[in-house]
C-alpha cells in the first residue's frame, strides 16, 4: 500500500491531523507522501515552519490535477485520501484517471452532501471525524465512519515541573476560531476582569473577533509548552486533546459549553470533544462559567485531576487506535476495488 494524503498547508486542526497521519502510516511501514493544493493562506516562512516537522515525508505543492497526477505516477501511489475540501475535486479527478482507490476524509460540518454530492459518490470510503459531519454526508453513510481524532500522545506529554509554587492558577483558551465558535471565547472575555489575582487567564492561537480582556498569543507551531504549564484548558476538538495530553485539564468549549470532560461523561454520555452548534450544548453563560472555573481552582486535588486528564487522553485520544481505524479502511476501500 502505497498513500498520497491531500491537503493545504494552514495553521488548523486539519493540517496537524495530517501531519500525525502521515508520520503514523510511515511509523507502520506504509509507505505515506502529502500533496499540497496551493491557496497561499501562509508566508513563506510559515509553509516552511511546517513542511520542516514533515521530516522525509515525499511531498508536493501543486496548482493543477496534472501536477498532481505526475506526482501520484512518479511515487507509484495506489491509494489516495483527500483531507481538504480545497484538494476534493483534484484528488477525486486523479483517482477516475488513473484507476486508484479514494478516501475522503470530513473535517468540518458543511452540507458536504450539496456541495461535493459528486466526489461523495465516487469515494470508495468516506471518514468523518465527528458524527455531525457524518451526517452532513447524508446519502453516503452505507459507507461512511466516523473515526474521531487521534493524537500524538508520545509528543503532547506532560511537563516536569509540577504545581506551580506560587499558588498561581494558570488557566488557558487554546484553538483556531472564528464566527459561531468563538462565542466560547467572547463569554471567556467578559469573566476575565471578575477573576481573582491568583488565576491568569491567556488565550493561545487564533480568533475572530479578538478578545480584548485576555491575552491572545500568536499561533505557534509547538504549543506543547503552554499546554504543560496550564492547569486548565478550554477548547474543542483536537486542542483540547492535546492539553489533556499535556497534564491540562479541559473544558469543553466553543459554540457551546459542555463542562470539564471526564472518562465518565465520554462513556456514559457519550460525549464528543466538539463544540459546534450541531450537537446543542448548553449555551456559554458568564456566570456559569465563572462559577465553575472558580470552584475547580479551589479544588485541592488539581493535580490529581490533571494526572486523570493525561490517563483519559492515554486511553481515548491516541494517535494509534485513530490511525489503525483508518488503514482498516485503506484496506476496506482496497478490497473493494480489487486493488488489495
Amino acid at each position: 500500500m502505497r498513500v498520497l494524503l491531500t491537503s493545504i498547508l494552514c495553521r488548523s486542526g486539519l493540517m496537524t491531523h495530517v501531519n500525525d497521519l502521515a508520520r503514523y502510516l510511515a511509523g507502520r511501514g506504509i509507505f505515506a507522501a502529502i500533496a499540497f493544493k496551493r491557496v497561499n493562506y501562509l508566508s513563506d516562512e510559515g509553509k516552511q515552519s511546517i513542511l520542516a516537522r514533515l521530516g522525509e515525508i515525499p511531498r508536493l505543492i501543486y496548482d493543477s490535477t496534472e501536477e498532481l497526477e505526475r506526482f501520484i505516477a512518479e511515487i507509484k501511489c495506489t491509494l489516495i485520501h483527500a483531507h481538504s475540501h480545497a484538494t476534493f475535486q483534484s484528488a477525486a479527478e486523479a483517482s477516475v484517471r488513473m484507476g486508484i482507490p479514494l478516501v475522503v476524509t470530513l473535517h468540518s460540518v458543511y452540507p458536504w452532501h450539496r456541495r461535493f454530492r459528486a466526489v461523495l459518490a465516487l469515494a470508495n470510503r468516506i471518514i468523518a471525524v465527528g458524527p455531525a459531519q457524518a451526517r452532513e454526508a447524508r446519502g453516503f453513510l452505507g459507507k461512511t465512519e466516523v473515526i474521531q481524532n487521534g493524537i500524538d500522545t508520545q509528543y503532547f506529554v506532560p511537563g516536569q515541573g509540577g504545581e506551580p509554587g506560587s499558588g498561581q492558577i494558570n488557566v488557558l483558551w487554546y484553538g483556531r476560531v472564528d464566527g459561531k465558535l468563538a462565542r466560547g471565547l467572547g463569554v471567556l472575555d467578559q469573566i476575565a476582569p471578575l477573576l481573582p489575582e491568583d488565576i491568569k487567564l491567556v488565550a493561545l492561537g487564533s480568533a475572530r473577533p479578538q478578545p480584548k480582556n485576555i491575552p491572545l498569543l500568536p499561533w505557534t507551531d509547538d504549543p506543547r509548552p503552554f499546554l504543560q504549564q496550564s492547569q486548565i484548558t478550554f477548547g474543542h476538538s483536537r486542542s483540547l486533546r492535546e492539553a489533556m495530553a499535556s497534564g491540562s485539564i479541559g473544558i469543553l468549549l466553543g459554540h457551546g459549553y459542555g463542562g470539564m470532560v471526564t472518562e465518565e461523561r465520554l462513556i456514559k454520555e457519550n460525549l464528543v470533544l466538539d463544540a459546534f452548534p450541531e450537537y446543542r450544548l448548553a449555551k456559554p453563560r458568564p456566570a456559569v462559567i465563572l462559577q465553575d472555573l472558580l470552584t475547580l481552582a479551589q479544588r485541592p486535588d488539581l493535580a490529581e485531576l490533571r494526572q486523570g486528564a493525561r490517563a483519559v487522553a492515554e486511553k481515548y485520544f491516541a494517535l494509534e487506535e485513530m490511525g489503525e481505524k483508518v488503514v482498516e479502511a485503506y484496506l476496506a476501500a482496497l478490497d473493494h476495488t480489487g486493488h488489495a
